[in-house]
């Protein structure tokens, strides 16, 4: 079977996959629903990981900016939720310019530490400045918007609606990584040297890709507002990007399907397995520690190495 038929097939499988969810009920949507942000998330964080070979442990900055920016422009001056997204997205990327202006300038841990240290600064400022966000007690009192007349109240409308924005950052993603740029972004996670010796301007791609993964972020974000009505610090803490991080290496680091993959694998660990068992976080380490040992290319980089040999014994 020729790959763009395959394709074709499996973004239509999906579509009609993610159509049919409302039907099995408020539970499985909005756990889905769930699934799907976190997607987006963990899709932002793999641009810089798994294709341009910067290992973030602040990203939740930028999902937290975005998550923010709605609550606060709608419960604060009552701005329609779709104007707040345009707002989140946008001063996410901004956010992501001036953070990555910083973090670009070195490399390896020392830039892991730093987008870390971005991240608590900006949770201490959500913590603190509690007359705008409230602090540890969240923020909540804004209206979902409407959608042709349709309120995003309702269950399946609110879930309609995360399901589109995810397949647009899917499908935004999946073509970004085909272009040249996604090319120079690959060659620089290959070998920077090389690149900085052909004449690329690598610094300035780098955070080219840093704020087009930080606006992502800010997308997933807003949509988080959006679902929960409410944010509260916890959205900017380290351990959200931790979470990131094992969602892309769960599902496959370097692969655009993977991250949603990972994420799907560990919120329906944490869901699941949180109702049976006090000590769910051990579960899913064991997972993940056996992920790393035995598929090195996570879960979806697995399924589809085994799939391409299958096609090509055919």
């Amino acid at each position: 079977m020729p790959a763009v038929s395959r394709s074709l097939y499996g973004y239509a499988g999906l579509a009609i996959a993610l159509a049919l969810v409302p039907v099995t009920g408020d539970y499985v949507t909005g756990l889905v629903a769930e699934v799907l942000i976190f997607a987006i998330f963990a899709m932002s964080l793999d641009l810089l990981v798994g294709f341009t070979g910067m290992t973030s442990f602040g990203h939740a900055a930028f999902f937290g900016v975005g998550a923010y920016v709605v609550a606060i422009l709608g419960a604060h001056l009552g701005l329609n939720g779709w104007l707040g997204l345009i707002a989140a997205v946008t001063l996410s990327a901004l956010a992501a310019l001036v953070i990555g202006f910083f973090c670009i300038r070195v490399s390896g841990i020392t830039f892991l530490m730093l987008t870390m240290a971005f991240s608590q600064l900006l949770f201490s400022i959500s913590v603190k400045w509690r007359d705008v966000t409230g602090g540890t007690d969240g923020i909540g009192g804004f209206k979902r918007p409407s959608l042709f007349g349709l309120s995003l109240d309702e269950r399946s409308v609110l879930y309609y609606v995360i399901a589109a924005g995810f397949l647009l950052a899917f499908l935004f993603l999946r073509r970004l990584i085909k272009s040249p740029l996604g090319s120079i972004f690959i060659g620089i996670r290959e070998n920077e040297v090389r690149m900085r010796a052909i004449g690329y301007p690598v610094q300035r791609f780098k955070l080219l890709a840093f704020v087009i993964a930080g606006a992502i972020a800010g997308f997933g974000g807003a949509l988080y507002a959006f679902f929960t009505a409410f944010v509260a610090s916890d959205v900017l803490h380290w351990s959200q990007s931790g979470d990131a991080i094992m969602m892309v290496i769960l599902g496959g680091a370097g692969t655009i399907a993977g991250p949603a993959v990972g994420a799907g694998i560990f919120l329906l660990l944490k869901n699941f397995v949180s109702s049976h068992f006090e000590y769910w976080a051990m579960v899913v380490g064991i997972v993940f520690i056996l992920c790393v040992m035995f598929l090195r290319e996570g879960v979806w980089g697995f399924a589809v190495n085994r799939l391409s040999t299958w096609f090509k014994r055919r």
